[in-house]
């Protein structure tokens, strides 16, 4: 299918870093809100109804709820039976791969082993419009959630019309090199928030965002695990920075964002706080 101009000006619009000069521009603080509303509840039936189940209820916002439905639509896929064998319904699979997964939680921790492990990449549909900000699953996307998705998702872009019917597909491609994060956690190590010392289900974080002009030099980037919320809980998604010089063994440290005067911020290479004092 060729491209006709308007689509053609939404592919060129669609590079990191992502910047949206329409209306209704997403801010960080919705997704921050978002995300603040998560919850997982969970509860046994009446014991006088003998049915034995386990309920479940809860919410997951934006990405977090993109990356749980895939994985969960890919382990339905997965448990398909075999040709041939009795089939079992889409529900049954689905929670057996809930199960799946709570079996491998408890599977032994290697957060001990020498060697660093990076977190799986996600690999996300990210939708394109004609007009406006990318969503995903319908959702507008903050420049803070799109660096996010550049340096640790495998993003399939998909160019849409004005009522969501998909265009076209782009090429899924991941905004920051395998070769440069290999870097950082041979460099790190472990989590470089506080003193963390997890090695497993790390990502790599901007220490200054891309979207307040930081670059992908390896100066620029740390490991932040996500099993403990540290990647979750940094700027521009989160209320915390990390800074300082990350190629020194002890050359970061944690300081809270709003805290920051314009000097400190600047002399860190971040955008002042909103309010900050001189």
């Amino acid at each position: 299918m060729r491209n006709g101009p308007s689509e053609g000006r939404a592919w060129r619009r669609w590079t990191w870093p992502a910047r949206c000069a329409v209306n209704a521009k997403p801010m960080p603080a919705e997704g921050q809100a978002r995300r603040e509303a998560r919850h997982l509840r969970w509860w046994w039936s009446d014991p006088n109804t003998k049915t034995g189940m386990l309920n479940l209820r809860g919410q997951l916002a934006d990405l977090d709820g993109a990356l749980f439905e895939n994985t969960i639509n890919h382990l339905i896929e997965q448990l398909r039976p075999p040709k041939g064998q009795p089939w079992d319904t889409r529900d049954h699979r689905a929670a057996d791969a809930l199960l799946q997964l709570c079996g491998r939680a408890q599977e032994p921790c290697d957060c001990d082993q020498p060697t660093p492990k990076r977190a799986p990449k996600a690999l996300l549909q990210v939708e394109v419009p004609l007009t406006g900000p990318a969503t995903v699953a319908g959702i507008p996307l903050p420049d803070a959630v799109v660096e996010q998705l550049r340096a640790n998702a495998t993003i399939e872009p998909v160019l849409v019309d004005d009522h969501g019917a998909p265009l076209l597909v782009g090429r899924r491609f991941s905004g920051l090199s395998d070769k440069i994060a290999r870097a950082v956690l041979l460099r790190d190590g472990h989590c470089r928030c506080g003193t963390c010392e997890v090695r497993v289900g790390l990502q790599i974080h901007h220490l200054i965002p891309r979207s307040w002009g930081g670059s992908d030099d390896i100066s620029n980037l740390a490991a932040a695990c996500i099993v403990t919320g540290h990647h979750q809980m940094l700027i521009p998604h989160g209320p915390w920075a990390l800074v300082g010089n990350p190629n020194l063994p002890h050359g970061l440290r944690l300081l809270r964002y709003a805290d920051l005067t314009a000097d400190q911020a600047r002399h860190y290479g971040l955008s002042p706080p909103p309010r900050a004092s001189p």
